[in-house]
């Protein structure tokens, strides 16, 4: 069993690591993130010059995909470490993307935009760092324009008995190892399994989306079930 995650020192444990962030990220899941994230934009629904918020942005890879693969006309990326969004704004400029995408410091229980202002909202491996999943939920769907999608990528066990044990080793051990080698904190890597194994089922996300008043609320598996995507429309 791991402990009850600490969501109180989020925002520091990923200002220490964030300069290795993203190669972690890519190393930890074999580079699988990336086709996880353009799943994210191919479900967005996004018609070309539409308005993008990525919440718990941290480095902006979700919204560098949304660049890559869509047509926005903007891209707004919330986060609290002050430290990611540095390192986005600088990936932004190499990519010859600040008109484009924008960094914003910022809550995502208290997002500083109007009512319906984006016609999709995003959320990769964010949801489960809030201390108020509903309220979360609630106040994404706040800044959705209506007909727009709301997509959260997150974590879940597998549901296969053999493949649990795997999944459990990898990241119960693997990962803080790893992680903290290459980043110098085996805290911050401890604290992404604690996460993750004290998440809610997929079936109370469904529901969290559906007690938010979105419709056509779809779960989708992938990499074996150890990660989903959410899609509701408001």
């Amino acid at each position: 069993m791991t402990a009850a995650p600490d969501k109180s020192r989020t925002p520091e444990m990923f200002s220490r690591i964030a300069g290795r962030y993203d190669l972690l990220n890519h190393l930890l899941s074999l580079n699988i993130d990336r086709s996880w994230r353009r799943a994210l934009v191919e479900q967005s629904g996004l018609a070309a010059g539409g308005r993008v918020l990525d919440v718990c942005a941290g480095t902006g890879d979700a919204a560098f995909s949304f660049a890559k693969h869509a047509e926005p006309s903007e891209i707004v990326c919330v986060d609290l470490s002050r430290e990611m969004l540095e390192i986005g704004i600088e990936k932004a400029r190499r990519r010859k993307l600040e008109g484009v995408v924008r960094f914003v410091e910022g809550d995502a229980l208290r997002l500083p935009f109007g009512d319906g202002r984006f016609d999709a909202v995003s959320i990769a491996f964010g949801l489960r760092n809030l201390p108020d999943y509903a309220a979360g939920i609630a106040e994404m769907k706040r800044v959705l324009a209506p007909g727009g999608r709301l997509l959260v990528l997150e974590f879940a066990p597998p549901s296969r008995d053999l493949y649990r044990k795997g999944y459990a080793f990898y990241l119960g051990r693997l990962v803080p190892f790893v992680g903290g080698a290459v980043s110098g904190s085996r805290e911050a890597y401890r604290y992404l399994a604690s996460s993750v194994g004290e998440f809610v089922t997929r079936e109370r996300v469904v529901d969290l989306f559906q007690e938010a008043g979105l419709k056509n609320v779809s779960a989708k598996p992938m990499t074996g079930g150890i990660v989903f995507l959410y899609i509701g429309e408001k």
